[in-house]
């Protein structure tokens, strides 16, 4: 009877091992795949802001078309059309969001812009016909440099 219940014993005690790992593999793998969703996640914001900076960079590309100003203490890339309308968007960080904001002439109000992406802060520095943005998200920094070939800014 000594000899049945030292088994049982040995029997629950290896189960409850393969339990106790099986719950450990679970909670590992939960932690890998929530850690590369939110690199996966991270990587799709600043890819989205570093495509629509570069995109509405390219866009407007003629001599007066891109200006690059402080307002309010932000880094503000203004960009002027080309119609018979005036008018200026104004693409900034507000609040941890990269913005938009279309208004006529030079009425900009930061602030009340359409949401492009998450991004934590750009600055912009103009150098010659050289626009270098430095975007710093979820404590890492992204840089590009666009070189304007109208040559003017």
């Amino acid at each position: 009877m000594r000899r049945h219940s030292t088994q049982n014993v040995l029997i629950f005690i290896i189960f409850s091992i393969f339990a106790i790992l099986s719950l450990v593999l679970i909670a590992v793998g939960i932690q890998f795949y929530n850690s590369i969703s939110d690199k996966v996640e991270n990587n799709s914001e600043i890819r989205a802001s570093v495509s629509y900076l570069e995109n509405k960079l390219r866009s407007n590309d003629y001599e007066g078309g891109v200006e690059v100003v402080k307002i309010d203490g932000k880094d503000v890339i203004l960009l002027s059309n080309e119609g018979s309308v005036s008018m200026k968007t104004a693409i900034y960080v507000d609040d941890g969001k990269l913005q938009e904001y279309i208004a006529k002439d030079n009425d900009i109000k930061l602030g009340y812009g359409d949401t492009i992406t998450s991004l934590d802060n750009m600055s912009v520095v103009k150098d010659g016909n050289v626009i270098n943005i430095t975007l710093d998200y979820d404590g890492a920094q992204y840089n590009i440099s666009k070189t304007m070939n109208s040559g003017v800014l």
